[in-house]
């Protein structure tokens, strides 16, 4: 499974404003070229052009559907052109970057049937690119966090076709988006979501009907992620950590310690080396000297993942472009592992390839991740007939309660602040 980058949205993004005084073929504007013109309505071209702008709302009507879940508001009379209102027409409409959830797409695939319904092809082919974006974004988002929520929890059924699914689907994803598909990028990510679902219903199932080495190993995953609940962020006594097998002077939590050394077996396979730790754990005084030395591009202290002993930094020589990077960005999932979206080439940074995270998920709107545990509370009954929520559930003190059925999209995560556990959120971790 590959997560890639969003640098193809950025460039969407970062696009000049269109000059609607150039003169050349509509058709090419409503085909999302570089060429963008003033309305000109007459003629096949124009008629052309419309039409295919008619096309692209209607591939991102129905990719909405399946991102919501549920039919969208009547639609039909806003895409009529003789009923067009204005008051609906948002010519200079942006992506919503920040933040963004499907349940923002219904009205913004309005504004852009409006849009189109105006007859101003220059407008309505910029307004219905950013829609798509929007769709891509969202649909990144719900494929990725079903991903990172099911890290943990697969390690406990790793022989289960859904996790093959999982991988699968969130990779298909990303290639959906990287040609601005917009109805295969959000069936893919619906596709992880219920993966992710059906990896938690297979957990729950060990907790019922599986032999005691399976239930002993359910039960060993819960008490390693639990196992810093009432401290606080950096200050976790040393004991309560486990020394990274091959970096014996790295401490991580004992399950992110044992996933790295996996992790690490395989990387020596193809590389010839171990991987190469600068940071893990630190203290809250380590936090606050890092702080200190390298400002704003460190974590406020007390809101790191490294103070949870939940990330590390790798000696990266090339960064994004290096063969290490791209094997991590393949494989490092399968160990629970993952690199936080937000600090991806094309995320909205900290822009950091050499931090990677175990059990946390992370917001690419906000720009933080929060630590997660294992939700495989037994269900009250072996049989399991609904689909289940993405995996994993924030972490809570008290045991978990079986979780609800899964929404169209992921929870967003609360901005985070220092707590006195991981049962709250935690910023964005220092470089």
């Amino acid at each position: 499974m590959i997560l890639a980058s969003m640098a193809f949205l950025t460039a969407v993004l970062a696009a000049p404003p269109v000059d609607p005084s150039h003169s050349v073929d509509v058709a090419q504007a409503a085909s999302g070229g570089e060429a963008l013109v003033a309305q000109q309505p007459t003629g096949p071209a124009y008629t052309q052009a419309l039409t295919r702008l008619d096309d692209r709302v209607a591939a991102v009507e129905t990719a909405t559907v399946t991102l919501v879940g549920r039919p969208l508001v009547d639609l039909t009379e806003a895409a009529s052109r003789t009923l067009f209102r204005p008051d609906l027409v948002d010519d200079t409409a942006a992506p919503v970057m920040s933040g963004l959830t499907a349940d923002q797409l219904p009205d913004r695939v309005l504004g852009a049937r409006q849009q189109v319904a105006s007859g101003d092809v220059a407008a309505a082919t910029r307004v219905v690119e950013g829609v798509e974006t929007d769709v891509l974004l969202v649909a990144l988002d719900l494929g990725d966090q079903s991903a990172q929520n099911a890290a943990m929890t697969r390690l406990l059924v790793a022989a289960d076709p859904q996790v093959a699914l999982l991988d699968a689907a969130v990779g298909a994803t990303h290639a959906a988006a990287e040609v601005r598909d917009v109805v295969a990028a959000a069936t893919s990510a619906v596709q992880a979501r219920d993966a992710a679902a059906g990896i938690t219903v297979a957990a729950q199932q060990i907790a019922v009907t599986g032999d005691e080495a399976a239930k002993a190993a359910v039960a060993k995953v819960e008490e390693q992620a639990r196992s810093t609940d009432g401290y606080t962020n950096g200050n976790i006594p040393l004991k309560v950590l486990c020394a990274v097998a091959f970096a014996p002077s790295q401490r991580l939590r004992c399950d992110a310690a044992e996933a790295l050394a996996r992790m690490n077996a395989a990387y020596r396979v193809d590389f010839g080396h171990d991987l190469r730790i600068t940071g893990s754990y630190r203290t809250l005084e380590e936090q606050i000297s890092t702080r200190a030395a390298k400002g704003t591009m460190a974590a406020v202290p007390g809101t790191s993942n490294h103070g949870w002993g939940l990330a590390i930094d790798l000696d990266q020589v090339n960064g994004y472009r290096s063969a290490q990077y791209a094997w991590l960005k393949a494989h490092a999932m399968t160990y629970g592992w993952h690199h936080p979206t937000y600090m991806d080439e094309g995320g909205r940074g900290p822009h950091e390839p050499w931090h990677w995270e175990f059990g946390t998920s992370d917001d690419a709107g906000t720009g933080t991740s929060v630590p997660i545990t294992v939700g495989v509370a037994a269900p009250t009954a072996p049989t399991v007939t609904s689909p289940a929520p993405p995996v994993v559930e924030q972490p809570s003190v008290a045991p978990a309660a079986p979780a609800a059925p899964p929404s169209a999209t992921p929870t967003p995560t609360p901005t985070p602040t220092p707590s006195s556990s991981p049962t709250a959120s935690t910023g964005p971790s220092a470089p």
